[in-house]
């Protein structure tokens, strides 16, 4: 949690909000290696955050731009606050972008209301003159932030989605954790002859385990497929991949290695399911941790390993599905749109990446961040993922550019391995949600190269 909270008061808010607009900001200093956006040393910066970590590159800002007063405001709230400001041309000069009152990155950007981000990644990084920015990033982790080809938003966070297990339980059990998907059905085998149910899920929520099956057929047959499925091509949903892919999972429903109840369990429930030894493997991302630390036994040894490919030639050998979040904004309009831009370069910094990761068990988008602070066996294992799969980061974007898409994705799945259909049939409704999407004028569209 952020210990150094600095909350608008009176005089000082109105004056922010009364500031320069941007058509008569005075022209800035001369850019350099030091100064790279032309900060002007005395402007007051505003920042407001959703989540407290959010303010935490405000003392790296300060230690460069001595002179400036900058303001961190946390709320949960920021729909509320923000929207209208956004409307009347005064919103603050950065904004860490999450939670339910999070405010709608697209139609911003629909508005014209957040500055293009790209002269960030070519700046110095903050610790190395020598480095861009864009060098001290993980790769491949952007593209959720731009919008026809200008990086609008910074996602700032990393989710890496993988399998949970117990590694105090493998050791008793003296289980390996499974290379392969035949190895894999093997062990899920012991796992049921253990009395545990080998595999469990959120049924109440079935992108869950949606989610498990993209993975899988991205990792069998590459990057293409997810993007031919967010740039809602022709046919798309019956990639040979996907059919391999939704096939394996209905094996597990097959042979009763899916743990008796899932169906029913939401997410909490098949978490706690996973935390009692009752089911031996979870696919979930690595906020699970943060969210049953409290009951997690201690020596239980949290830990997740990517899905096993379906055979000895995937595409993706070291995929594991990656999702970037947190986005922080600058919006163009903002008083001190230079120093915002300047804000999220320290934010970039190594010092703050690993603060924040430290402060709030999380990863973040800068390389290395994480490494030689003392991390639990989950996190570690979440950043040795993600840093052994490099460009073969999996990431897709349909579920969020189309909601109801995603939504069925999801509920189809969920079907499909209760036995409501064959996996055939599961490809071509999906295909069938997606075609109405596309055929739908009233729905924007939104490509990925």
């Amino acid at each position: 949690m952020l210990k150094r909270r600095t909350v608008l008061q009176g005089a000082l808010a109105s004056a922010l909000l009364a500031g320069c607009s941007s058509e008569d900001k005075p022209a800035g200093p001369a850019r350099t290696k030091d100064n790279p956006f032309g900060v002007v040393a005395d402007r007051p910066l505003e920042v407001v955050v959703s989540e407290e970590y959010g303010g935490f590159g405000a003392p790296q800002y300060r230690a460069k731009h001595a002179q400036a007063a900058v303001t961190v405001t946390p709320t949960k709230q920021l729909r509320d606050l923000l929207q209208s400001r956004f409307a009347a041309g005064s919103p603050p000069d950065v904004v860490l972008n999450t939670g339910a009152k999070a405010l709608t990155v697209s139609r911003l950007v629909a508005d014209g209301h957040l500055t293009d981000l790209g002269p960030l990644l070519n700046a110095p990084s903050w610790e190395n003159k020598d480095a861009p920015v864009k060098d001290v990033l993980l790769p491949g982790l952007l593209d959720s932030g731009r919008y026809d080809g200008t990086l609008r938003s910074l996602n700032y966070l990393v989710d890496v989605y993988g399998l949970w297990y117990s590694a105090r339980l493998f050791q008793q059990r003296d289980w390996d954790v499974p290379r392969t998907w035949p190895e894999l059905l093997a062990l899920g085998a012991e796992m049921k002859a253990a009395g545990l149910g080998p595999f469990t899920y959120a049924g109440v929520h079935p992108y869950y385990v949606f989610e498990a099956v993209m993975t899988l057929a991205v990792k069998t047959g590459g990057h293409d497929v997810a993007k031919r499925i967010d740039n809602l091509e022709d046919g798309a949903w019956k990639d040979p991949s996907l059919t391999r892919a939704i096939t394996a999972f209905g094996e597990l429903a097959r042979r009763g290695l899916i743990a008796t109840g899932s169906a029913e369990l939401d997410h909490t429930g098949s978490q706690t399911r996973l935390i009692q030894s009752k089911a031996g493997l979870l696919p979930c991302g690595n906020w699970l941790e943060n969210e049953m630390k409290p009951v997690i036994p201690e020596g239980f040894g949290l830990t997740m390993f990517g899905l096993p490919p379906l055979d000895a030639s995937p595409a993706l050998p070291r995929g594991v599905h990656v999702t970037p979040t947190a986005p922080l904004l600058v919006p163009a309009k903002g008083p001190n749109e230079p120093g915002g831009v300047e804000y999220l370069r320290a934010m970039l910094s190594k010092e703050v990446a690993g603060q924040v990761t430290r402060e709030t068990n999380r990863l973040t988008v800068v390389r290395g961040a994480a490494d030689g602070q003392e991390l639990g066996t989950a996190l570690r294992s979440a950043r040795d993922l993600l840093t052994a799969a490099g460009d073969q980061a999996i990431g897709w974007y349909f579920a969020d550019w189309y909601p109801e898409l995603g939504k069925a994705a999801g509920q189809l799945t969920g079907q499909f391995l209760a036995g409501a259909f064959r996996a055939d049939e599961w490809t071509a409704r999906i295909q069938a949600a997606a075609d109405r999407v596309k055929q739908d004028e009233s729905v924007t569209k939104y490509h990925r190269d």
